[in-house]
Formats: structure tokens, C-alpha cells, sequence
């Protein structure tokens, strides 16, 4: 009888975690599903100017949205690289985004890009933000969008400025 009911126990257990595992696999698809959804059409309501106001978009032009992080040496790089070639960015708004402290990110655009053009934009977004709406980011993480605010091209890790330049509408 006592071996019956831990029998039964046991089966009860294992279905249950056979369930809740379902369960969550469903959740993390159609999270993934969502986010891939999210991120082919340019949201930015949720980002703050390193002066802690509101962002807003103000130019219809294409953007690129940069994820970064300042300690991040491929991050260093690709900010690097897009100062060299800044001139081929003019008509493009260039948004770096961080999740970090905002003199974390003040520091890294005086370090990389110095003086900044007015279609250059460092502002921060909050991490939960960040993964609501692109998911889990490796940084850097670049987005293309169209001036119409479509989803062009998307770049995970370092990526040749050459690539990015190709890739802006024209």
C-alpha cells in the first residue's frame, strides 16, 4: 500500500514537472516570437537623453540604433570606427544605447566620439526595457532602420562600419 501511494507520488511529480516545463517552453517561445515582432518597427518611447529627459525622434531618416556598453572593447571599437567615418552617417540619426549609469555613458561619447553632431544621440534605456522590447542583446547590437521606421538589417557583436553604411536606405 505504502509502495503504491510513493508510486503514485511519483508519477504525479513527474507529470507535473513534465507540465510546468511545457508550460514555460510555450511562454519563451512566444516571448521570442513577440520580441521578433517588436523589433521590426523602431519603438523608442522608453530612452532618456544622458540629461534625463524623454527622447524623442525628430527627423524622418533612417537609424541606426547602437546597444553598447562602455567597458565593452568591441563596443570601443565600433564606436572608434564610426567616428572615422561620421561623414558617411550625415542624413542618418546614429542612437547609442546603454542600460548603464548615464556618467558611464557621458564618459565613453566624450572618450570616442568627442564633440557630437546633432544625429548623434548616447541615451539610456533600463535593462528590463531593453529585453521587453530587443530580447537578451549581446553587445554591441546594431539595428538598421528605414526612415520610415522598418527593420533593414540587424548585426549581433562587432561589425565593420562598411557593412553598416551598406545596408542605410538610400
Amino acid at each position: 500500500m505504502v509502495k503504491k501511494s510513493i508510486i503514485t507520488i511519483g508519477l504525479v511529480s513527474v507529470f507535473a514537472g513534465v507540465l510546468a516545463m511545457g508550460y514555460f517552453i510555450v511562454e519563451r517561445v512566444a516571448l521570442k516570437k513577440a520580441v521578433a515582432e517588436n523589433i521590426q518597427s523602431l519603438n523608442v518611447d522608453d530612452l532618456y537623453t544622458l540629461d534625463s529627459l524623454q527622447f524623442r525622434l525628430k527627423e524622418i531618416s533612417p537609424v541606426v540604433l547602437i546597444f553598447f556598453n562602455s567597458s565593452c572593447e568591441h563596443c570601443q571599437y565600433e564606436l572608434s570606427e564610426i567616428k572615422k567615418n561620421l561623414s558617411s552617417f550625415s542624413g542618418t540619426q546614429l542612437l547609442f544605447l546603454s542600460s548603464e549609469n548615464i556618467a558611464s555613458i557621458k564618459s565613453a561619447a566624450e572618450k570616442y566620439i568627442g564633440e557630437i553632431p546633432s544625429n548623434i544621440h548616447f541615451l539610456k534605456i533600463n535593462r528590463e526595457d531593453v529585453f521587453e522590447k530587443f530580447g537578451a542583446l549581446s553587445v554591441p547590437h546594431i539595428f538598421v532602420y528605414s526612415a520610415e521606421k522598418k527593420l533593414v538589417k540587424e548585426f549581433k557583436g562587432e561589425t565593420k562600419v562598411e557593412a553598416i553604411i551598406q545596408h542605410l536606405p538610400k
